[in-house]
């Protein structure tokens, strides 16, 4: 039998783990496979092991495990597939994390707007990530503020939470233009509210517009890295 098991990062807020877990849910009931189940990498339960555990108790003899993340980095490439280690009468296959598609960049252009953007001639636009130790990570982040840029028809800049550029160098780089920040995160908490206390003392030529977050826009996508695996 074969099994599907959806796996986010985690948070250490309670409330931001419930979001995900109302996201995948929907994910579940349109992908309309008999065994599912979710899991957390880190600072929250199901764990990964519990939730192959919790399949295998209902007969999975094959799993595919679809990352829920935005970009590949350490979490996708190793810490997914070590969890999944130790289990010698499953068959793990293994799918890419969300990345580069339209429907990704449809979802940024709708935060843009949302905020306003476009209404003036400097607009620009700043587009920060996490941050990741893994090259591919940045290679696809690139890719993604290309494909954007040719969308919005403006330049799109990269800037990051944890790793060089930093987001606040680039907003000093930047100082010129009439800003807007777009998160790309889908777990808002601590950087978030970081971002929104250090900006709020920048004035009115940045804004901050809402991080990706479990929009149910993102459903067919998840669903699109299923069907890859199985085709």
């Amino acid at each position: 039998m074969e099994a599907i098991i959806f796996i986010a990062h985690g948070s250490r807020r309670q409330e931001a783990n419930e979001k995900f877990i109302a996201f995948i849910r929907g994910v579940m009931k349109r992908s309309g496979a008999a065994v599912q189940n979710f899991g957390f990498i880190e600072h929250a339960e199901p764990t990964i092991r519990q939730a192959i555990e919790e399949c295998m108790k209902k007969g999975a003899k094959e799993i595919t495990i679809v990352p829920v993340l935005l970009l590949p980095g350490i979490h996708a490439n190793e810490d997914i597939p070590a969890a999944c280690k130790g289990y010698p009468h499953v068959a793990f296959h293994y799918g890419k994390p969300i990345g580069v598609d339209e429907i990704m960049i449809n979802l940024l252009y709708d935060r843009l707007s949302c905020a306003g953007f476009g209404q003036h001639a400097d607009d620009t636009v700043l587009l920060v990530g996490h941050g990741s130790r893994e090259p591919s990570a940045s290679i696809e982040f690139e890719k993604l503020a290309k494909s954007l840029s040719a969308k919005i028809a403006r330049e799109v800049h990269i800037g990051y939470l944890t790793t060089s550029v930093s987001y606040q160098d680039k907003i000093k780089q930047l100082s010129d233009k009439n800003i807007y920040i777009l998160p790309y995160l889908l777990f808002s908490g601590g950087y978030t509210l970081k971002m929104k206390k250090e900006i709020s003392g920048l004035g009115g030529r940045v804004t901050l517009c809402d991080p990706v977050g479990f929009d149910e826009k993102l459903s067919p996508l998840i669903l699109k890295r299923v069907k890859e695996v199985r085709a």
